[in-house]
């Protein structure tokens, strides 16, 4: 992409800041940024963040480690569970993230995944219970060995929303899902 995904621009926001503000307002709490490759950068690109950031100094490992960077960040705290959202999946609403964190609390479920047209997406919301199990899961299957393991435990959501399978990994994906975003 030429920078890092999180510097990349939605309107007049980086896909960062766009996430967080997402997230936000839709009421999650006790937020965890986890930052990899050129971190400062990054960082200093934020108008507004309430929670806290850390580095994953492992990254090049993958998204698992940053993952497990930020559920041990949780780990200290007092969670019901964790809210996974990729920058690179920008197009996300805060009424999906609702949703989302509904159903994790109504319907016992360990995992609750938004599913577009029988498709799987993100952001999902895994059960602090399976923490221990992030953090052993094999880095070549990743956080996918938590999810198969789990089958019986996972809640999925229906959503209309297209963004949670959007991936924006290349500039063509850039062109053809961001950049014809109006500015806001």
């Amino acid at each position: 992409m030429g920078k890092p995904k999180a510097l990349l621009q939605i309107g007049r926001k980086t896909f960062l800041q766009h996430i967080i503000d997402t997230v936000e307002s839709a009421g999650v709490t006790n937020n965890v940024v986890v930052l990899g490759s050129e971190p400062k950068e990054i960082q200093d690109s934020l108008t507004s963040f309430n929670g806290k950031i850390v580095v994953n100094a492992a990254w090049e490992q993958g998204q698992l480690s940053s993952i497990i960077t930020g559920v041990e960040v949780l780990s200290l705290n007092d969670c019901d569970g964790v809210l996974i959202l990729p920058v690179d999946h920008p197009l996300i609403s805060s009424a999906l993230i609702r949703a989302l964190m509904k159903a994790f609390e109504e319907s016992g479920k360990k995992i609750i995944i938004p599913v577009y047209e029988a498709r799987r997406g993100h952001p999902l919301i895994i059960s602090s219970e399976l923490f221990p199990e992030i953090k052993n899961a094999s880095p070549a299957v990743g956080l996918r060995e938590v999810i198969r393991s789990h089958a019986i435990d996972i809640g999925v959501v229906p959503t209309a929303e297209e963004g949670i399978l959007l991936n924006i990994d290349t500039p063509d994906d850039y062109e053809r899902y961001i950049a014809k975003i109006p500015v806001e």
